[in-house]
């Protein structure tokens, strides 16, 4: 058992310069979109005239700042496919250490009874992590990682079932069933789904993956262990070495 850990922390280290690369790529094609999310239109009025006219005033008083969002959005849609190419490479890695060192051996009785009835015991490797909309973080990883492997084409199950579920579940509560766009396989436009992958995952930065890689590995055993101590330190380390911008925890 301590052997297979410090296999798994040693995948972790030696892809680490690899990964946080990746991750810096990723930051910069996110940046380009931010612009368009400073402008927002706020008014306490009903819909009606006032509110036509308060709308109005607002696009003049924005129109610069309108302009320059509009353009970002055409820089980030031309740079799409590349920011998903560097996700899918993200996805590549954690899925690769969930096939091999993954410790668990068994199915969660509470996965959607569609995804359950098309899950092999042979990917129970995968159903490790915290639940996001339902489904182990290990289950999203795999289906990812294989739609962008092989995006031209229908994902075969579980991932299809996994896509399933995650174009249908609802944004808000309340909100009617309609299919998620940022998910629908079934779409056909063979679209690479990774960057929609991480970013519903949360996987926008080099600590953020691997917190959830440790703990989908189980290496918090190893911590105690004293096994991934000095992993753990030196990629704290290195992670505020590279780039002195960015803070942990």
């Amino acid at each position: 058992m301590l052997a297979h850990m410090q296999a798994a922390i040693d995948y972790l280290e030696s892809t680490s310069s690899a990964v946080k690369h990746l991750f810096a790529g990723i930051e910069d094609y996110v940046a380009l979109l931010r612009p368009t999310t400073e402008l927002t239109f706020v008014s306490g009025q009903p819909a009606g005239p006032e509110r036509e006219e308060q709308f109005r005033r607002w696009l003049a008083e924005n129109e610069k700042s309108l302009d320059k969002a509009r353009e970002a959005q055409t820089r980030f849609v031309a740079e799409s496919f590349a920011l998903s190419t560097l996700c899918g490479a993200v996805l590549q890695v954690a899925e690769k250490a969930l096939e091999l060192y993954s410790p668990n051996k068994t199915i969660p009785a509470d996965l959607p009874l569609g995804l359950k009835s098309n899950l092999k015991l042979n990917r129970a490797q995968y159903c490790v992590g915290r639940l996001v909309r339902r489904i182990p973080l290990g289950l999203i990883i795999y289906a990812g990682r294989n739609q962008h492997a092989h995006h031209e084409e229908l994902p075969r199950e579980p991932g299809f079932s996994v896509f399933e579920h995650l174009a249908a579940y609802p944004e808000f509560p309340d909100q009617s069933p309609q299919r998620n766009k940022a998910f629908d396989v079934r779409g056909g436009n063979h679209s690479n789904y990774a960057g929609n992958i991480t970013s519903l995952i949360g996987w926008r930065s080099y600590e953020a993956y691997v917190e959830d890689m440790r703990s989908m590995l189980r290496l918090d055993t190893a911590d105690r262990t004293g096994l991934s101590r000095k992993f753990h330190d030196r990629t704290e380390g290195a992670t505020t070495k590279d780039d002195p911008e960015r803070k942990t925890g």
